[in-house]
């Protein structure tokens, strides 16, 4: 069975992703492709922050802060 795609934002802390696209148009998503965020990369969530912002994650052996409405353009499918 195949599993849904989902984007980092949706999943809970202490799950994983496994990317399958991330958002463009932005000097952000060429930053945040350099630490890591690039497609098939496995991305863990660990903590969100009150109200919902910021994300941490750890991406590429890195514990990165994203903005969640930047974690709603990444997406992918959930590990386990």
């Amino acid at each position: 069975m195949e599993k849904e795609e989902k984007t980092l934002g949706e999943i809970l802390p202490g799950e994983s992703l496994n990317i399958s696209a991330v958002g463009t148009g932005s000097p952000v998503w060429r930053r945040l492709g350099e630490l890591g965020f690039t497609k098939g990369a496995t991305v863990d969530k660990l903590y969100v922050g009150f109200g919902g912002s910021p994300i941490a994650v750890r991406v590429s052996g890195a514990v990165i802060a994203v903005r969640r409405e930047d974690a709603n353009k990444i997406k992918g499918r959930q590990t386990f």
